[in-house]
């Protein structure tokens, strides 16, 4: 008689990235930015390092909307991997903070982007639409561009340009998917059906746009047509906030904050370009990337996934909308400063002051959000 046998495999613990990442970039951001910024302005003696601008935009980008990245792109991971992913990324911040532009770090770095990589761009890449299968060149990149920007400041300020341009284009498009099912919700609860809520022609050309200033960036030729075809990517952009008409959701301030976040990638993008020809506008435009753009949607998307996956409303926790409010109060005075030299100092505190407050009111959103 045949001998019956059954085998148990191991259950393999998975999390929600986000449950990780996103308190752990929050708590990064409240604290790194204006620790490099007093750094810079000569206010904070004991962190020499945060004192060059480039490690203050390098923490930004590839410190925190690299992790925020992967909280939103990983979903269900693997306890170990998540694991490994967070302690590497601790190691590249811990010999960032003490060694600065170094091989180290960007070693560290390096492996965490990989393990991103390796997880979102073949998934991405099985897409059938074209501009779905876009995110997994996207990724792959910000996976490329964070392995090497650790490494030495002068490989960093020479790949920034081209950072900004991948990252506004990821912001793009994870910005519009987001958007768009928000939007077309709003109205299905008004009995009213949205149609051509993605906008996919507007979508494809923005992304087409975006390709291309990336490219004319890369072979760093024609700078005056990469800077139009910039200025062209941030009209489109434009126009499909015009297409979705945000002036119909005025009592939604849930609404109207993804809309001030996507206005603030709108004007980067259009700035980026726009630096081509009137270089002075060149620190408003990374300003307006970094700030306007990357910081109003981090804390607007991190906050509208967490509540509505808690309440199933994204209106359950006020203090999110306080949050991307103070945001766009650090947007608005950041990108004041230059414009106002005789105020530039209590602008720039007033910015650093808004922005950690925006991120610890989040902190406290996610806290009350936690499994």
């Amino acid at each position: 008689m045949a001998r019956v046998t059954t085998e148990t495999r191991p259950v393999i613990k998975k999390i929600q990235a986000r449950e990780w990442l996103f308190p752990l970039a929050s708590f990064y951001a409240m604290l790194v930015l204006p620790l490099s910024v007093l750094a810079m302005l000569g206010q904070l003696h004991w962190l020499p390092g945060l004192a060059n601008p480039h490690v203050h935009a390098h923490e930004l980008i590839f410190g925190v909307a690299f992790l925020v990245i992967c909280g939103y792109l990983l979903g269900n991971l693997a306890r170990s991997r998540l694991l490994w992913l967070t302690g590497l990324w601790l190691l590249a911040r811990i010999s960032f903070w003490l060694l600065g532009f170094h091989p180290l770090s960007a070693l560290f770095s390096a492996i965490a982007a990989f393990l991103l990589v390796q997880q979102v761009a073949p998934a991405f890449w099985r897409a059938t639409k074209w501009q779905n299968r876009s995110v997994a060149p996207i990724v792959a990149l910000v996976g490329l561009l964070t392995a090497i920007a650790g490494s030495d400041a002068v490989v960093f300020a020479a790949i920034l340009p081209h950072a900004l341009i991948v990252l506004t284009a990821l912001m793009f498009f994870m910005g519009g998917r987001v958007i768009a099912p928000v939007l077309a919700s709003f109205w299905l609860q008004q009995g009213v059906r949205m149609g051509n809520r993605v906008q996919p022609n507007v979508e494809g050309a923005g992304l087409i746009a975006l390709a291309a200033g990336f490219v004319l960036q890369a072979v760093t030729l024609l700078p005056l047509l990469k800077g139009l075809v910039l200025m062209l990517a941030g009209g489109i952009i434009g126009l499909r906030i015009l297409r979705w008409q945000p002036w119909q959701y005025r009592s939604r301030i849930d609404i109207l904050s993804l809309f001030a976040g996507y206005s603030g990638l709108a004007l980067g993008v259009f700035l980026l370009g726009l630096r081509e020809y009137v270089p002075l506008t060149q620190l408003l435009a990374t300003h307006a990337v970094t700030v306007a753009a990357l910081g109003v949607l981090m804390v607007t998307i991190m906050a509208r996934v967490t509540v509505v996956k808690k309440f199933k409303d994204a209106g359950a926790l006020k203090s999110s909308h306080v949050a991307s409010g103070l945001l766009v109060l650090a947007a608005i005075t950041r990108l004041l400063a230059p414009l106002m030299p005789a105020a530039y100092l209590p602008l720039i505190h007033s910015a650093m002051l808004c922005w950690s407050l925006g991120f610890a009111v989040l902190l406290s959103v996610l806290w009350r959000c936690r499994s």
